[in-house]
């Protein structure tokens, strides 16, 4: 069997019309290599040689054996070089062996041929590949990144298609399986045993049973967000594999009952607001996913970015963070490099799925084009940008900051509505909005029975189902915390109703302090 030796690139021609996995690997001089191995010949016996989830695992096995390579020091970028001129010194002649093979390394990632790539983007080069070992980055690890991105929507599809259909047996199974595992690139460390004994964490509780747990989540979440934050102003990278644990149990909890969760999301102390935004967000991002009926591995990195794509914030002067008043051009000018800020705390970090980087770079874009820091427009605007801008601005809204008071659930809905294709997209926020209910938890309303209560809970219409009720309107008074379940109020003659919404400040009423 051949090794990959870097003077296998010189003078290669790479510049084809189409994407042929084999030549390249012909040109790399492992393709007896990748051919050989286990897992691309066990999808070969199951499937047969030119079905396309052998080329996915062949491009997975190649990047494997180039990852020495990938992961040694290279030339730095020169912008005059040029492969047209005679090569005579040997630092000319490896400088064009690594060119290519970047190149190569380039296509095999996003499934496109150099021809293609280079007219789809005249202006490509490897200067920031180059750049990567010199700020102890993994090349390895950024392929594989990129090619896991370019075919996770495949593979899940394919190990779904394989668990519904039963093809190909157990060692069909086996490898399909192992397929997903591998496109959950932001937690490598993770096995799937690990992720499947978490099963019997998802049983389902009660409201109140929940919210205990949701509240001690929140408090370790603080914590954690606090540590990372004093990791980044050292200089050092976030910890991945806690933060991704993280998201995992809000998950948990979010399964067992998702109505807990999204009622502590209200829990906001304006001094820690930042710290809270971001857990706010990742709730909502959860909550979010699973309404659009996104996979687990979709579920876990929307949950992840949004637990970071904020974080270039705490690099903004405290004063800032905490002004009551509204920020001059100014200073609004300096919090929009919160962004650019949050990008830099990201680029030290490995395995960061690329969905985070365009959440965070593209939250602040609106539909119309009056966004920023690009002013992009529509369809240039990511989907995971377009879902960051909606669960950011719901959790802004509805949250108690320094320059301003929380917003009614209710109220933040109705001015979403009226943002419909101007700042969000519709499409999406449309789902978003029929998930949390034109009446979501934490809304405060007037009942048919003479009591204003705090809506816990919606059923399956998402209406409001489990109203805590906490003011008597005939007494003008406080009463004794007592929940109520909306149309199954047996020991009433005629069902509970809701009869309309309530300013909670009007009665001196805070959902914050009836939760638990």
């Amino acid at each position: 069997m051949s090794a990959f030796k870097m003077e296998s690139c010189f003078g290669a021609d790479i510049n084809v019309g189409y994407f042929d996995m084999e030549e390249i690997l012909g040109i790399l001089e492992i393709k007896e290599k990748v051919l050989g191995s286990k897992r691309v010949q066990s999808l070969i016996r199951t499937h047969g040689r030119k079905d396309r989830i052998v080329g996915v695992a062949m491009r997975q096995v190649a990047f494997d054996e180039l990852r020495l390579t990938l992961d040694s020091e290279f030339l730095p970028y020169d912008p005059y070089f040029s492969d047209d001129k005679l090569l005579n010194s040997r630092r000319e002649r490896l400088y064009d062996a690594q060119e290519r093979f970047l190149t190569l390394c380039i296509s095999i990632a996003s499934g496109r041929s150099v021809r293609s790539l280079k007219k789809l983007n005249p202006d490509l080069n490897t200067k920031e590949l180059r750049s990567k070992h010199g700020r102890s980055q993994s090349l390895f690890r950024y392929f594989r990144q990129e090619l896991n991105e370019q075919t996770r929507e495949y593979i899940l599809s394919y190990k779904a298609r394989m668990d519904k259909s039963g093809e190909g047996g157990n060692e069909a199974e086996t490898n399909s399986s192992s397929f997903a595992i591998e496109v959950e690139q932001h937690t490598p460390k993770l096995t799937a045993v690990q992720k499947t004994s978490n099963a019997s964490k998802c049983i389902p509780t009660s409201f109140d049973v929940e919210t205990a747990t949701a509240l001690k989540l929140f408090q370790d979440g603080h914590s954690l967000l606090s540590t990372q934050v004093e990791r980044f102003k050292r200089g050092e990278q976030l910890e991945m594999l806690e933060l991704v644990k993280f998201c995992r149990r809000l998950i948990e909890s979010h399964t067992r009952n998702n109505f807990s969760l999204m009622a502590i999301r209200h829990i906001k102390d304006s001094s820690i607001y930042l710290e809270q935004h971001a857990m706010g967000m990742a709730v909502l991002g959860i909550h979010f996913a699973k309404a659009m009926k996104l996979s687990g591995a979709y579920v876990e990195t929307i949950s992840l970015g949004a637990l970071l794509f904020d974080l270039g914030r705490f690099r903004l002067p405290m004063a800032m963070v905490t002004k009551t008043t509204k920020m001059t051009s100014g200073e609004f000018d300096l919090f929009r490099k919160h962004i650019q800020f949050g990008e830099q705390i990201l680029h030290k970090c490995e395995g960061v799925p690329k969905a985070v980087y365009q959440m965070l770079s593209d939250h602040h874009e609106k539909i119309d084009g009056s966004g920023y820091p690009v002013g992009k427009q529509d369809q240039e605007i990511s989907v995971y940008g377009k879902i960051a801008a909606i669960i950011d601005a719901y959790d802004a809204m509805t949250s108690e900051q320094p320059h301003k008071p929380s917003m009614e659930p209710i109220k933040a809905y109705q001015q979403m509505q009226k943002e419909s294709g101007l700042a969000f997209d519709k499409q999406l926020l449309d789902v978003f909005l029929k998930s949390i209910g034109s009446t979501p938890v934490g809304s405060c309303v007037s009942l048919s029975n003479g009591r204003v209560g705090f809506v816990l809970t919606l059923n399956k219409s998402f209406q409001p189902s489990l109203v805590r009720q906490v003011y008597s309107t005939k007494n003008k008074a406080f009463i004794e915390s007592s929940d109520i379940e909306l149309n199954k109020s047996a020991n009433l003659r005629t069902d509970v109703v809701i009869d309309g919404e309530v300013d909670p400040q009007s009665l001196g009423l805070q959902f914050i302090n009836h939760i638990s």
